[in-house]
């Protein structure tokens, strides 16, 4: 089934019940024109476009915005997912205060897709942090629960840990371990136990020598240390109670010992407790009371006050012991509470626990974080938004890359500037030696036109579209300014034939094969100067493309590249006969098949694979031209991306306790997909600094992300 096709049939299916009210299709593209061939017996009233108001297209005359609130229609914007939230954006008026319904082809109500959310009227929203430092202030002797309180593991459950250790020896050789299982009702056998305990049942259990279950358990406390990272928040109200002069304790049911809880402790700062209650070494826990019991004996005073997230252990059998309590939630109640919630429906593997575990930390390590929103997530800084939303995204794509090239035993990978800084930073950090990186300066205008050695090169890039005039066509394709008195510059490229606008291209051809002429020497000067040019096996990679500069490249280098995208867009792919050149992670973005978040919002993406220099126009000499730069909005990108090595950081370590970690791009493209859908609220001064252009395709610049 062909794209055009398959929009007809879904178009049809969505709208089968409407078929006698009035339409107005938003867009010019063939599928438009594929719908009003095909779909039968609909009510065609008319299209809409920004810059054609007034004329006429297959029989049918573009409204101006008036003319449709006037005909009240159904209006179908037909465009690429990435462009649908664009247009809606200009026209989202006439469904807020006009009550005209706006759809894509689908059939889907456009700005009608945030979640419901219901939770926002939770007690808990209410309690603020100052809460908690006026009952510090007001008792005398203070305890805290540890893990969940003090403390949590960057992943989402507990035995998540036994998890990793039973990947970990199916590493060493001890396949078919069931060391969760086992691990799990060891414990459940006994009351209160340390872990050398524990690990003695195991033993006795499953006929395990002494030796393995030494080697076990070291392996055990690793893992756990390597996990646990500080709630640092609740880190600073504990140093602000010590700093109050309040006897500070600490109270937990744990199996490991007193010595070993010392060093979780410490590794996550926290230090200068007054006591340490751990119930493996009092046979006594907070779950049945006995613990506080304990702990009242060692510590004699008036007024106590225990700050821990469960509500029995640390609520309900703490006060029957006289001591006054304090809830918080642990980071995974909040989770559960918080309009992030429905990301939890999509776990199931261990790797998804753990990056769903990583970013909860994240969020969560202030249990107060989303006082203000009521359980919405407020990403409030460009860190923030690296960190939680697109480092997954950008992590799992270097992973796939890496193992792409060292499948096909790429010796250097070429790195294009701008959608290459990023990436290469990444590769950096995560310390990739299978295969080479070089960084370099290029754009489509710069390596097109510096490959330009034929007729039929020039044409190529004449039958691409654009959106300005014959005029600008010239001068921003070709680098060829139009000679005094041209007629016809000033007329515009669209809805032009095409042989009209080959034939003006062409009688500027000594032009530009002089103009290609110097701009390839100066260029290839340039590729030789970093080593570019040499005989490796060559991989390129690019963003979300067409492969423009990988089939200019190609004729520069005289060589065959593979390349690897993030996505891909199918038509110009076809057009310069890469298919089978070009592995993309998430497919081709505009194809009406893929429905990934990343075809969805690749336009927003875009806009963070920048380095801090304006789009090269071309090399002159040694001299690097640059394309007019309209908004200096890198401090603020760079930020982003700073957010997205941060968490790369973080997940490294990681993915070096998992073997064989599996490829998490699906997972990566749902998390990334719940910055749109209203669980969370970005404010408004990041959002409006994510703008686009083409000055290759004549388009302006226009803001990405308005809500």
């Amino acid at each position: 089934m062909s794209e055009q096709e398959y929009v007809v049939q879904q178009f049809q299916k969505a709208f089968l019940n409407w078929r006698e009210e009035p339409f107005v299709l938003y867009g010019l593209g063939k599928n438009t024109e594929a719908i009003l061939q095909g779909a039968k017996g609909y009510q065609f009233a008319g299209l809409m476009d920004a810059k054609n108001v007034g004329n006429k297209f297959w029989g049918l005359k573009v409204l101006s915005d008036q003319e449709v609130l006037e005909l009240k229609p159904r209006v179908v914007i037909i465009a690429r997912e990435s462009i649908v939230p664009v247009i809606y954006q200009r026209i989202a008026y006439m469904q807020e205060k006009h009550d005209i319904p706006i759809y894509n082809f689908r059939g889907e109500l456009l700005g009608q897709k945030e979640r419901k959310y219901s939770n926002q009227n939770l007690p808990y929203w209410n309690i603020a942090e100052a809460d908690l430092r006026n009952a510090i202030d007001s008792h005398e002797y203070i305890s805290f629960d540890i893990f969940d309180t003090l403390i949590m593991r960057k992943v989402l459950e507990p035995t998540d840990v036994f998890d990793i250790v039973e990947r970990l020896l199916e590493e060493k050789g001890f396949e078919n371990n069931r060391f969760r299982e086992r691990r799990v009702s060891a414990e459940e056998a006994l009351k209160y136990p340390a872990i050398g305990q524990i690990y003695e049942e195991l033993g006795k259990r499953y006929n395990i020598s002494e030796e393995i279950l030494c080697q076990w358990m070291q392996l055990e406390t690793m893992v756990e240390s390597r996990v646990l990272v500080p709630r640092g928040k609740m880190i600073e109200l504990y140093r602000y109670a010590l700093d109050q002069g309040k006897k500070v304790f600490l109270i937990s049911d744990m199996y490991f010992p007193e010595k070993e809880m010392e060093g979780f402790l410490r590794k996550c700062g926290v230090e200068d407790w007054d006591g340490l209650f751990v119930s493996c070494d009092y046979g006594r826990g907070k779950s049945d009371g006995g613990l506080f019991g304990v702990y009242r004996q060692h510590a004699a005073g008036e007024k106590y006050l225990h700050i821990g997230d469960n509500r029995r252990s640390d609520g309900e059998m703490a006060r029957e012991y006289g001591l006054d309590t304090f809830q918080i939630y642990s980071g995974y109640e909040m989770w559960m509470a918080s309009a992030m919630q429905t990301t939890l429906a999509h776990v199931e593997s261990l790797e998804q626990r753990c990056i769903l575990g990583n970013l909860i930390w994240r969020c969560c390590e202030n249990p107060f974080a989303m006082q203000k929103g009521k359980g919405v997530l407020a990403v409030d800084s460009p860190e923030k938004l690296g960190e939680l939303f697109l480092g997954v995204l950008f992590d799992e794509f270097v992973g796939w890359l890496a193992g792409e090239l060292e499948g096909k035993e790429i010796e250097q990978l070429l790195l294009p500037a701008r959608d290459g800084f990023l990436i290469e930073q990444m590769l950096i950090q995560q310390g990739v030696q299978s295969f080479g990186h070089i960084y370099f300066k290029t754009s489509r205008r710069a390596v097109s036109v510096a490959a330009i050695q034929s007729t039929e090169d020039i044409l190529l890039l004449a039958e691409r579209g654009f959106q300005g005039t014959y005029g600008e066509l010239l001068q921003r394709r070709y680098g060829v300014n139009p000679r005094p008195g041209d007629v016809l510059q000033n007329r515009k490229v669209k809805g032009a034939p095409v042989y009209d606008i080959r034939e003006y291209v062409l009688s500027y051809q000594e032009e530009i094969f002089l103009q290609a002429e110097q701009e390839r020497c100066d260029y290839l000067a340039y590729l030789r100067s970093l080593g570019l040019l040499n005989e490796k096996k060559q991989a390129i990679f690019d963003f979300v493309a067409g492969g423009t500069v990988q089939y200019f490249m190609q004729k520069l280098l005289n060589e065959r590249l593979a390349g690897v995208y993030f996505a891909t867009m199918n038509h110009p792919v076809e057009r310069y006969h890469l298919e089978e050149d070009i592995v993309s992670a998430y497919g081709n973005i505009c194809s009406y098949g893929v429905e990934n978040q990343v075809a969805k919002h690749y336009l927003f993406l875009e806009t963070i694979m920048v380095d801090g220099y304006p789009t090269l126009n071309h090399v002159e000499s040694d001299k690097f031209i640059y394309e007019k730069d309209e908004k200096d909005s890198f401090s603020v990108v760079q930020k982003v991306q700073q957010g997205i090595l941060r968490y790369q950081r973080d997940m490294m370590e990681i993915k070096e306790l998992i073997p064989c970690w599996k490829d998490q791009r699906d997972f990566a493209d749902q998390l990334f997909g719940m910055l749109f859908d209203g669980g969370c609220q970005v404010s408004e001064d990041i959002r409006q600094v994510f703008t686009n252009d083409d000055v290759f395709d004549g388009v302006e610049a226009y803001q990405v992300w308005k809500g």
